[in-house]
C-alpha cells in the first residue's frame, strides 16, 4: 500500500535526532513527516507517537497508529525491571477500503454466487447450503433488502452470478441463475442444482 507515517514526538533533548537517523538509515525518511500537533488519545505513551496515512489520499483517516510506552508493561509486571516497548495497530476497515479500489481486487470477487431470498428465507437457506456443498462460494442475503439494492451490491462487489428466490420459484420448483455481466438467465430445476456448478465453475 502507498502510505506515509506522521510522527509526533515528546522526547528528551537529542532523541529526535536519533529517530531521524534511524529513519534515514532504514530508507523510509521520505515517507515520514513530523507533525507537532499529532496526539494519540491514550495516556500510556511516553515518547514518539505515529499514525499511517494513504499517500494517494483515497481515505482521509489514519490506517494505523501507535507509539512508545515505557511504563505500561513495567507497571504490569512490577518486578523491579524496566520494560520499554513500542506498539502499533492497523485498522482493518481502513485497509479493506484501500484494497477495494486496487485494480486486482476490483476485477473479481471471491463470492461466486449471491442468493437473494424474497420472503423465502428458510427455503433459500436450504438451497444455499446445497450449493455450498458443491464447493461454490455462495453468499446468502440475510437482511430484508429491496431487490434493486441487492443487485446494486452484487455489481459493486463484482459478484458474477445471482439467484433470486421468490415464492413463485419455490412453487414451480425452478430458479433462475442470472449472469450479471451478460444479463443472461438460465433456468434450473431445484431437483438438478448440480447444473449450477457447470455454469459457475
Amino acid at each position: 500500500l502507498e502510505s506515509y507515517a506522521a510522527l509526533g514526538m515528546s522526547f528528551e533533548k537529542g532523541r529526535e535526532i536519533a529517530v531521524n537517523e534511524y529513519l534515514t538509515n532504514l530508507g523510509v525518511i521520505d515517507d515520514c513527516k513530523f507533525t507537532p500537533t499529532l496526539a494519540r488519545g491514550l495516556s500510556i505513551y511516553t515518547g514518539i507517537v505515529f499514525e499511517f496515512y494513504d499517500k494517494l489520499g483515497r481515505i482521509s483517516s489514519a490506517i494505523g497508529g501507535g507509539g512508545r510506552y515505557d511504563n505500561m508493561i513495567t507497571e504490569f509486571i512490577n518486578d523491579g525491571e524496566v520494560y520499554p516497548a513500542v506498539g502499533v495497530s492497523f485498522g482493518l476497515s481502513s485497509l479493506y477500503e484501500l484494497l477495494r479500489v486496487r485494480d486486482e481486487f476490483k476485477s473479481s470477487s471471491n463470492i461466486e454466487l449471491y442468493v437473494i431470498p424474497m420472503n423465502t428465507f428458510n427455503d433459500s437457506f436450504k438451497i444455499t447450503n446445497k450449493i455450498r456443498s458443491m464447493g461454490i462460494n455462495t453468499l446468502l442475503e440475510l437482511e430484508d433488502k429491496k431487490l434493486k439494492k441487492c443487485l446494486d451490491y452484487a455489481n459493486k462487489e463484482n459478484i458474477k452470478y445471482v439467484i433470486i428466490i421468490g415464492e413463485d420459484e419455490i412453487k414451480n420448483n425452478k430458479i433462475s441463475l442470472k449472469n450479471m455481466e451478460t444479463s443472461e438467465n438460465t433456468e434450473i430445476s431445484l431437483d438438478n442444482l448440480d447444473k449450477i456448478k457447470e455454469l459457475v465453475k
